[in-house]
């Protein structure tokens, strides 16, 4: 009970959002009988084995991709080759968060709608897991069955049916929605989720060898695909969308991107700092600089629980209705390509973005974040600037975006030549439905 106790302490919630929060991220059945996790695995394997088999003698197989938000869809290149293949037919299956009582259940219903309204605009075949008009919950086993199951989150912030413990009878796959660059090791990779998964596509050898120390299967179903989610930020094919609000002349385009954990957790989240500071800075370069808030998708459900509903809104609606800024919720590989740089506080970022090249900067809440970098999150902490007060961050703005005086372009270079793009040239999607058909047809 001590995890529980200290979580309390920290953010002053409920017993109940606590005990969640505790059990979401600290798995007592993992962490108490890892000799019966053992045996389940070995047991669910031989169930995939035994699928395997089965599928060859099938024409078509159904893939269900399970999606929460737009924003952590890293699948779309993927879902492209399983449409145009003869082999699958694949389906975006719109999934809740978890209605509970730390998440505005108005809200999670708000998602739903703006993730729905994103996959159909998208051209997916896509099903939603709750009917409005009916007010019922999608049974996905008995609407299409899926033989093979992507999930786009490993976390238990859905519902039971709508998670990987409902579908251990199929072929279950997961690509991590964000780039691993921090030291907690067994939520990343020794979750029940990490080692039922028949197989965990991991970003680099870096990933691959974190599973192998961490998982209790010792990472027996890691494959190094590379990171889906900046795929299309190294394919030279990409054409990004000018998803920047017009302006009457040209301007610097800077994204900021606060994490979410304001409340609980790693303390890396600036935003409770900052909020009101970068919107100053906003105002202040508006004839120079556009500004996009990319806000963690979770972090407006934590406003609201520690603002209120009102306030979070009125926020938001601030970056909305400045000539020079904008908020983007949703899918941003656009926004990425189409920016000068960018300023945050989240880890996984903070290898994503180094994927365009582009300058970054990370603003540090204190020290104590230093600590949490696991050896390749530290690399690329070292190619980015850093920030530890308003003032810092304007001459960030000033001197790297506005002038253009940007000493740290060599080394990011550098790391993007030697980590980030594959050595082989093939795209992260392609491996996998490579490995996929390999399996399939021995």
């Amino acid at each position: 009970m001590g995890l529980i106790k200290k979580i309390k302490e920290h953010t002053g919630l409920s017993m109940i959002d606590t005990l969640y929060k505790t059990l979401m991220f600290h798995d007592f059945f993992i962490a108490t009988f890892p000799s019966i996790q053992k045996r389940k695995i070995k047991k669910i394997r031989k169930k995939q084995d035994d699928l395997i088999r089965d599928y060859k003698g099938k024409s078509r197989l159904t893939v269900a991709f399970f999606l929460q938000s737009s924003s952590i869809w890293k699948y779309d290149e993927l879902y492209r080759l399983f449409e145009k293949s003869e082999e699958f037919d694949p389906f975006v299956i719109v999934s809740p968060y978890n209605v509970h009582l730390s998440y505005d259940r108005q809200e999670c219903f708000k998602v739903m709608r703006e993730t729905l309204s994103f996959a159909q605009a998208q051209g997916y075949n896509t099903l939603c897991a709750y009917d409005f008009d009916a007010n019922k919950w999608l049974d996905v086993k008995k609407t299409i069955n899926p033989d093979i199951v992507f999930f786009t989150k490993p976390y238990k912030d859905t519902l039971p049916k709508y998670h990987l413990y409902n579908f251990r009878d199929k072929l279950t796959l997961y690509a991590p929605y964000g780039i691993c660059c921090i030291d907690i090791y067994r939520i990343n990779y020794n979750l029940p989720f990490n080692n039922l998964l028949w197989r965990f596509l991991v970003e680099t050898e870096f990933q691959k060898g974190f599973a192998e120390q961490y998982s209790l299967c010792k990472g027996d179903n890691a494959i190094v695909v590379g990171a889906l989610a900046t795929e299309k930020l190294i394919d030279p094919k990409f054409r990004p969308k000018d998803v920047w609000k017009p302006q009457s002349h040209p301007k610097k385009r800077v994204i900021w991107a606060p994490h979410h954990t304001v409340d609980y957790l790693f303390n890396f989240s600036n935003f409770l700092v900052y909020c009101d500071k970068m919107l100053d800075l906003a105002k202040k370069y508006e004839d120079k600089v556009q500004f996009a808030f990319k806000p963690h998708p979770v972090l407006k459900f934590k406003l609201i629980n520690i603002w209120g509903k009102e306030k979070t809104e009125a926020y938001y609606k601030k970056w909305e209705d400045m000539e020079n800024t904008q908020i983007e919720q949703g899918y941003y590989m656009d926004l990425f390509q189409t920016s000068d740089a960018m300023i945050h506080d989240c880890a996984s970022f903070t290898a994503e973005y180094l994927y365009t090249q582009k300058p970054t900067l990370f603003m540090l809440r204190d020290p104590q974040v230093l600590t949490h970098w696991n050896p390749f999150g530290r690399k690329c902490f070292d190619v980015h600037y850093h920030a530890e007060n308003i003032d810092q961050i304007e001459a960030f703005i000033n001197n790297v975006v506005i002038q253009g005086d940007d000493p740290m372009r060599v080394d990011r270079e550098k790391f993007y030549n030697d980590y980030l793009y594959p050595k082989d040239g093939v795209m992260p999607s392609q491996k996998i439905i490579n490995t996929l058909k390999d399996v399939l047809q021995k």
